[in-house]
């Protein structure tokens, strides 16, 4: 029976291995189709985002090739697109860390950017109402209103927003800790 249970571990094994090669080559279709060009962009963000974010190599190209599709689907150019897209994931590994929570619930809160959902971020102590977003773009000179930007110009200043209140959220929190 030891045979046995050793051959079953290996085949099990086996198997594993093969639908892991297969998410693997499925993942990286879908990165040279939404980065193209700016694939290697990606291929570098993922070379070290288990040591800078916590994120497996193919959770990281799978999530900013999510992002990179959304945000060209928004009328982004390759360029910001992709910068956007390999800084949110990153984003995704950091919230996650940072707020105990999965990286796929951080994907979830973070797809706002893109959506403009507004709940989903309040977990986070971002808050994302109309109000803050045309205070915060006069605030860094954008005298264009939301009403009449593009969907790349909501999505930009989303993106921009977004993560500098997450950044701000947690070098509040960190303050807040080191004093107690």
């Amino acid at each position: 029976t030891a045979a046995a249970f050793s051959i079953k571990a290996i085949v099990d094994f086996g198997k594993a291995a093969i639908e892991i090669g297969s998410s693997v080559s499925e993942v990286q279709n879908v990165v040279d189709t939404a980065f193209g060009s700016m694939a290697y962009k990606v291929e570098a963000f993922a070379s070290t985002s288990i040591e800078q974010f916590g994120m497996s190599t193919l959770s990281a190209k799978k999530t900013a090739s999510t992002y990179m599709a959304m945000a060209r689907g928004m009328g982004l150019n390759e360029e910001a697109a992709s910068d956007m897209s390999i800084a949110l994931a990153g984003l995704t590994g950091d919230v996650a860390s940072f707020y105990n929570i999965s990286q796929e619930l951080a994907d979830v809160k973070l797809k706002s950017v893109f959506t403009g959902e507004t709940e989903t971020l309040k977990d986070l102590g971002v808050v994302m109402t109309q109000a803050n977003l045309k205070a915060y773009a006069l605030q860094n000179g954008i005298t264009k209103s939301l009403e009449s930007m593009s969907q790349a110009e909501l999505v930009g200043l989303r993106y921009r927003y977004v993560m500098d209140m997450v950044r701000l959220r947690r070098k509040t929190i960190r303050s807040r800790s080191a004093i107690s």
